[in-house]
């Protein structure tokens, strides 16, 4: 994939910045100290799982995804938390282990403005297929699940990252 790459933080709700409502295929990319967030977190050694991971930009590819609009998906959903999102109960689930729960939404809000989305246009029709094909099997995707790549390493954190995703979902039920 060599789409076009932007600050997720572009996309806050104030932001001016509106991306194209086409269906295509996106993967958020996290620097070397969030990815070691999550890893830690997690339970992980960043060492054995770094160079299963994509790199590009210097960043690790830590989702990928598809949408049948990307503003919708990447602004709405991802970025501005208005619907249920597996990236946004991930780092939720991560950073309520981490910090606990006071401040949650700004935290992951502030998590989320340090990464960066590579999103590319494709037909609604290959949607499926490409994210397939981005998915793949080459690489580890710490937050997208048994499509993933690298089910052995997924098999080391997999359980734990499905519980700090419910323990997200209840605190949040709660407020």
């Amino acid at each position: 994939m060599n789409g076009t790459l932007i600050d997720a933080k572009s996309l806050r709700e104030k932001a001016e910045r509106s991306l194209e409502s086409n269906s295509g295929i996106y993967k958020w990319w996290a620097k070397r100290t969030e990815l070691k967030t999550i890893l830690d977190v997690l339970g992980v050694t960043s060492k054995d799982f770094e160079k299963e991971m994509e790199q590009k930009y210097g960043l690790y590819c830590i989702y990928v995804g598809k949408a049948d609009s990307l503003e919708k998906r990447l602004k709405d959903n991802h970025v501005n938390g208005r619907a249920k999102s597996t990236l946004r109960k991930s780092i939720g689930g991560v950073l309520l282990a981490e910090y606990g729960p006071e401040n949650l939404k700004e935290r992951i809000d502030d998590f989320i403005d340090k990464l960066k989305i590579e999103y590319e246009l494709v037909d609604l029709e290959k949607l499926k297929e490409s994210e397939k094909k981005e998915i793949g099997k080459e690489y580890l995707r710490v937050f997208n699940g048994n499509s993933n790549g690298h089910k052995e390493l997924r098999k080391l954190y997999g359980d734990r990252l499905t519980d700090l995703r419910k323990k997200f979902v209840e605190v949040k039920m709660k407020k």
